[in-house]
């Protein structure tokens, strides 16, 4: 069966907050507990993380599980980091997608956000400035 289209309630932008770089905002007011965006992913063994780090994409992959990483297909691979984080996402592993739901109420045009440590909670310093290299 295929499934109908989706009207997504977001769309791709730019964000004022981190220097005009790519973002996902949102279309219409989101209330908390929606789900924003599934999205499905690739998975890849972590065997092959060798090759796929020498890339741009590098910069968009999510831990899976103990043997995989993914790479998420969507809009959402595009939502930003923020420690005061709108949305979190949620691996449906039987699915094989990453769903994002709103955590608090999104405001029309609202910059949508995730923690990238994956816990709305988790202030733990990022490794690396994701805001300073991809501008749209």
């Amino acid at each position: 069966m295929i499934n109908a289209p989706i009207h997504l309630p977001i769309y791709v932008s730019t964000s004022e907050n981190l220097n005009g770089i790519r973002c996902i905002k949102a279309a219409r007011i989101i209330k908390v507990g929606e789900l924003i965006e599934a999205c499905p992913v690739i998975l890849l063994p972590n065997s092959e993380f060798e090759h796929f780090n020498k890339t741009i994409l590098a910069s968009y992959d999510y831990d899976w599980d103990e043997t995989h990483g993914a790479f998420v297909l969507g809009y959402c691979i595009l939502t930003n980091h923020s420690f005061s984080a709108n949305t979190i996402y949620k691996r449906n592993i039987e699915k094989k997608q990453m769903e994002y739901y709103a955590v608090k109420d999104i405001e029309k045009d609202e910059e949508v956000l995730i923690n990238y440590n994956g816990d709305v909670e988790d202030k733990t310093p990022l490794e690396y400035d994701y805001h300073t290299d991809f501008k749209l």
